[in-house]
């Protein structure tokens, strides 16, 4: 009887409450690009009445009646403030449009102060790095155009495998279709003389406001690939990226590399994504690399490797938000730890016949902020392959999961000096921010900011895996560079300067355990860019 009498009475004694408000939803978003704003703040114009967005824009506010003729306003980081009359937010859902600020002028102004105008040598060097890190070119009137021109930052590139590298590619844009993509490239080298070239089908669940990776993501991909890979430098599923990689410890340990791929990949709002893919590809030796079997029959070569392989690929960030700008996306946070989580299963293919294997791989990620000194940033991997595979299939240091923190590869070691079936690394990098460097005003200026990391990988082979102990005919012959692991880790440690005019990073590294192995580079001056 309790029960119903609350049941029936609950909306009469809410009619009252409920007639005080007026419920105001919607989304905020970005008037130049029309992409969501997380975390932008709604409130009632001289009130404290306000929410903030949720990590995709989204908001919901409850207006009293009292102050149903005051403004709303709506403000987020790098936007103007902008104010909505009371009959503008009468319908919901809304969708307010932030405009962004000038961002040059803000970083040249201060606060209530007048504009500064920055040095013609300023300006120009900040309008070419602007142009370098948009990567991208409209092809065609930037308000009409269907495609875009790029990658800028991979247009020349140089390696020791394919010497000076020549790559242009060109990717539709929502204006051809909001739920159809395509993207390619083509690329050649003019030491091996060898075109390479990638294309990509992409249909998105979601209609997107200008390119298919905007977040959260809900797309099923088509993918071609022909082009270099080194599988001790690279992880098997990241991108093709020869700017970043350029093969520095691959000179003879780098193969040629086809397949076709289909997967599907989904972010959620929560912070929570999946991948699931089908591959099937085929790894061609080049150089001194081989692919060959020693036994008491002889020596059995092989012209290429042969796989197919499927798999699940689970991330997970607490906080998962972005700004997204045409073809980038930034994070928002990037304190919030990060996990990875993946398990493949796959075949080889020989004449002789194939085998199945698995693989599992563990990834844990963390920036740490420490006061105005810098951040540190933190990774954790373990990898580890189950059954008897051949040596390109085995696990590496610098086979790892990328993400927004600085997640840097190892540098003295060659591609596949480290063979092991099951693997652990630890990489910790700290930047600076107001600490040393900062109090220097020509390197301020410059943006330069201290460098320090520290780098370490161990790893162990089973018995299955090693030549000289296993009788299967999938176990390749390991290359002459290739070591396992004694009792200590690999370690090796940087200090440098990074972000000087946002691109570029100079560093010293230095290689403190195994430096006896033939040809070991102990240290090395290093310039990269950071992207």
């Amino acid at each position: 009887m309790r029960k119903f009498l609350i049941l029936f009475f609950l909306p009469v004694l809410s009619l009252p409450v409920l007639a005080q408000y007026k419920e105001v939803s919607g989304v905020v978003i970005d008037a130049q690009y029309n992409t969501p704003v997380p975390y932008a703040a709604i409130f009632v114009e001289h009130t404290k009445i306000g929410v903030v967005a949720s990590n995709v824009g989204e908001f919901s506010l409850q207006v009293p009646d009292s102050l149903k003729n005051n403004r709303l306003v709506s403000v987020g980081e790098g936007y103007s403030l902008t104010y909505l009359l009371p009959e503008d937010y009468g319908h919901a859902p809304l969708r307010i449009a932030l405009v962004p600020q000038d961002r040059e002028t803000a970083l040249l102004s201060p606060p209530g102060g007048a504009v500064v105008k920055p040095g013609k040598v300023v300006s120009l060097l900040s309008k070419a790095a602007r142009f370098v890190m948009d990567d991208w070119i409209p092809l065609g009137n930037p308000e009409t155009n269907t495609f875009d021109f790029g990658r800028i930052q991979t247009l020349p590139t140089y390696n020791p495998v394919e010497g000076v590298r020549l790559r242009a590619g060109a990717a539709s844009n929502s204006r051809l279709s909001p739920h159809f993509f395509m993207k390619g490239y083509l690329a050649y080298g003019f030491k091996d003389q060898q075109f390479k070239y990638r294309g990509e089908a992409v249909w998105s669940f979601d209609k997107k406001a200008y390119h298919e990776d905007e977040f959260p993501k809900n797309n099923m991909r088509l993918v071609y690939e022909n082009d270099l890979f080194s599988p001790g430098e690279m992880h098997p599923r990241s991108l093709n990226d020869l700017l970043l990689i350029t093969y520095r410890r691959s000179v003879n340990e780098a193969t040629y590399r086809n397949f076709a791929e289909i997967n599907y990949e989904r972010e959620y709002k929560n912070g929570l994504a999946h991948t699931f893919w089908w591959r099937k590809s085929r790894l061609i030796p080049q150089g001194e690399l081989e692919f060959r079997r020693s036994s008491d029959a002889g020596l059995t070569a092989y012209d290429g490797l042969d796989t197919s392989e499927g798999g699940v690929l689970l991330r997970y960030s607490f906080e998962e938000a972005y700004l997204q700008q045409k073809r980038k996306r930034k994070p928002v946070d990037v304190t919030s730890p990060v996990f990875f989580l993946s398990h493949s299963i796959g075949f080889v293919h020989l004449p002789e016949g194939g085998a199945a294997y698995h693989r599992t791989e563990f990834s844990a990620q963390k920036r740490f902020y420490l006061g105005y000194a810098g951040r540190l940033d933190a990774v954790g991997e373990f990898s580890k392959v189950w059954d008897a595979v051949p040596f390109p299939l085995l696990v590496y240091p610098n086979q790892r999961y990328k993400h927004h923190i600085e997640n840097n590869a190892f540098f003295l070691n060659r591609a596949l000096e480290f063979v092991a079936d099951e693997q652990y690394t630890i990489r910790t990098t700290f930047v600076g921010d107001d600490f040393l460097l900062a109090k220097i005003p020509l390197l301020d200026d410059l943006g330069a900011k201290e460098l320090i990391s520290l780098r370490a990988s161990y790893g162990r082979l089973s018995s299955k895996n090693d030549p000289l102990l296993s009788p299967s005919s999938l176990i390749y012959d390991f290359p002459p560079v290739s070591y396992r692991y004694g009792s200590a880790p690999y370690v090796e440690g940087t200090v440098g300067i990074t972000n000087l005019l946002g691109l570029l990073r100079v560093e010293y590294v230095h290689r403190f355990t195994y430096r006896d192995h033939p040809g070991a580079l102990l240290g090395r001056v290093r310039v990269d860019v950071t992207l």
